[in-house]
């Protein structure tokens, strides 16, 4: 019998093409949509998956959209809704890394209210929640999943080690899956698009930055990530309760990547990479500004840590193998410039 999906986190980044890939598979999906009401959600559904280079015409038959709030006690559904899915993914979360960007609590309370739906769930019910790999960020090298929460935390990484934490000790069972850095490739969105990226046009643009050039960077594609997950929604039985889901040991050095853009991008030769400890000194209110900008993201950029995959390559198989950044990053990179990453990076 084909799987029930109902999730949260459909009109974000790995939601939404999650819901395109299931439905290229022929399965349903429906969408937990912050809306007045079913038509509202379904048009704000449909206007974020329009907008990926997966997108046929023929999937909206495919996808459906409730209005609800993740604020609220069993996300706002009716109890008909809940018992109708074989599968609930819990995906929504306030990402952004601004420090008065009231992410903590948002996060917190929906990791309370999914917590009572997995209370509720019966033995034919399954929950996930999508967390990051980047609760653990320390020590450096390979980072496997039994490792405890350690290193770098914004509000956004607190809330999900403790929504984690939260979650585990209800006693309630659900599958983790935490995704490392995740580029938006695919997507014709300018948030989204931008996200993490235009962090590399303005650093070229300074020149100096405080980067260790032979520490690897776990980052993948959106869609690599979706079709990942899509795997395992599908699955029936796993020998792990979390998984990250990554380009893992495969990860490439900081230099590697920038030697890979030289190509399409000949202004990367002016970034000097002075090592993590480097504290730069800007001489002009504009690098000073981009030094800012950049504060929240260097501890990812600069951590050294690659997240195994090896738990989800034993579920899975080459499905968990993602593309080499070196594939897809000029090409993403080619479209936006400078002046887009400047003021993109206002908006973080």
């Amino acid at each position: 019998m084909q799987k029930r999906i109902l999730l949260s986190g459909a009109t974000g980044l790995i939601g939404g093409e999650l819901m395109l890939i299931l439905a290229a598979k022929g399965i349903c999906s429906t969408a937990v949509v912050r809306a007045p009401d079913a038509a509202g959600a379904r048009a704000r559904l449909l206007d974020r998956l329009k907008k990926s280079v997966l997108w046929r015409p023929e999937f909206a038959e495919f996808v459906a959209a409730v209005a609800g709030d993740i604020e609220a006690p069993d996300f706002g559904l009716n109890a008909s809704v809940l018992q109708a899915a074989d599968v609930i993914l819990h995906s929504a979360a306030s990402t952004s890394f601004k420090l008065d960007a009231g992410v903590y609590p948002v996060n917190i309370k929906a990791a309370t209210n999914f917590a009572g739906m997995l209370k509720n769930l019966s033995p034919s019910q399954r929950g996930f929640f999508v967390g990051t790999a980047a609760v653990t960020m320390e020590p450096s090298g390979v980072i496997t999943e039994d490792m405890p929460f350690a290193g770098y935390a914004n509000d956004y990484i607190r809330s999900k080690r403790d929504a984690e934490t939260l979650l585990r000790a209800t006693g309630s069972p659900f599958v983790s899956l935490r995704p490392g850095i995740v580029l938006a490739r695919g997507i014709d969105d300018v948030k989204l698009s931008r996200n993490m990226l235009w962090a590399i046009p303005v650093m070229a643009e300074l020149g100096d930055v405080p980067l260790e050039p032979t520490a690897r960077l776990d980052v993948a594609p959106v869609d690599f990530i979706a079709s990942a997950f899509a795997e395992m929604l599908l699955k029936d039985d796993f020998k792990h309760d979390c998984y990250h889901v990554s380009t893992g040991e495969a990860s490439l050095t900081v230099q590697a990547l920038a030697d890979a853009l030289v190509p399409s991008m000949p202004g990367i030769k002016k970034l000097t990479m002075r090592g993590r400890d480097y504290v730069p000194v800007p001489s002009f209110a504009r690098q000073r500004w981009m030094f800012a900008a950049l504060q929240p993201y260097l501890p990812f950029l600069t951590a050294d840590a690659v997240f195994s995959n090896a738990r989800l390559r034993g579920e899975i198989g080459t499905s968990a193998v993602a593309p080499t950044p070196t594939s897809y990053l000029s090409d993403m990179l080619g479209t936006f410039s400078l002046s887009d990453a400047v003021r993109q990076m206002y908006t973080p």
